[in-house]
């Protein structure tokens, strides 16, 4: 528990919305709990929007930020630009899509306007969809811009319109045709992006991404810093500047935002208490699992749970 009384740094509920990293710039990097809002609404898994509705407003460019609580596909149907992620920029064209998985610091130049969709997935229920439909991780999970064949392209686009149906309509089974919708827009990306396409991660990324696996494996252990950072064969120092430069965060950040995922995935979809939550987590006492939720969202969980 002393790690986590110890640095505890990440941000509030609306969140701490901008970081100083060395990456693009010197920016201060907003980061997002749902395409360029500071909140959302706690039920949602899946977000659909045109890709103009908001790029249009920023004169077609969107400056540097980061979201690490999902996974943003946009798909250009017309119109070209860059994408600049994690300091390397590619070029796209349309019909392209470019894939944003979480805590990636990028920015998007738009050469003029553009046509498309902007569909935002959320982690808990991203991770359990590649679970289930394990080969869409090279698509959903792999950073880049990928053109698109054309028939992939129309598929998509079609998926796309039938899935925001699926989303606004609320009838009966709609959570099904959504994910029926998602899977299927998926599987176009999969098989319609040419097998040479690559975007190769820099060495910064690839580190950051072992580094997010053993979270992943092990968030629930609270697993101290250095000793990940051994294991991943570098420097405490070394881990820090990759995880700063790449998603403008502290590994000791990452790893309490995952905590604070879990804690809130188990406030909403479980029965179990609060001590149960704190202590499947790896907290000693509730009462310290409680002051931890609270810094990091701004509210205990009890009060969480009744929103």
């Amino acid at each position: 528990m002393a790690k986590i009384e110890k640095e505890l740094h990440i941000s509030n509920a609306a969140g701490e919305a901008r970081r100083r990293v060395r990456s693009q710039s010197e920016v201060r990097v907003p980061r997002y709990s749902l395409y360029g809002d500071a909140s959302s609404a706690r039920e949602w898994f899946v977000n659909v929007e045109p890709l103009d509705q908001r790029a249009r407003a920023l004169e077609w460019k969107i400056e540097p930020h980061t979201h690490p609580k999902f996974t943003q596909i946009v798909f250009v149907q017309q119109g070209r630009g860059e994408i600049t992620l994690d300091g390397d920029t590619f070029g796209f064209a349309g019909p392209s899509v470019l894939v944003i998985p979480p805590f990636r610091i990028h920015s998007i130049c738009y050469d003029g306007p553009a046509e498309g969709w902007v569909v935002t997935i959320e982690n808990n229920y991203l991770g359990d969809l590649l679970t289930r439909a394990p080969d869409l991780r090279m698509v959903l999970e792999k950073a880049g811009a990928f053109a698109l064949s054309a028939p992939a392209s129309a598929t998509i686009a079609g998926s796309v319109v039938e899935l925001r149906g699926e989303l606004a309509e609320k009838q009966k089974g709609s959570m099904i045709g959504a994910e029926i919708q998602l899977l299927q827009l998926a599987l176009a990306m999969l098989r319609g992006r040419p097998a040479a396409e690559t975007s190769p991660p820099t060495a910064r990324a690839a580190l950051v991404d072992r580094f997010l696996e053993l979270v992943e494996a092990g968030y629930d252990r609270q697993p101290d810093i250095d000793v990940l950072a051994s294991e991943l064969g570098v420097t405490t120092a070394q881990l820090r500047n990759a995880c700063k430069a790449t998603t403008g965060l502290s590994p000791l950040a990452i790893l309490h935002d995952r905590i604070a995922a879990e804690a809130k995935r188990c406030l909403i979809y479980t029965t179990m208490s609060v001590c149960e939550i704190g202590y499947s987590l790896g907290f000693n006492d509730a009462a310290y699992f409680t002051r931890f939720f609270t810094r990091v969202l701004g509210v205990t969980p009890t009060k969480f749970r009744s929103i």
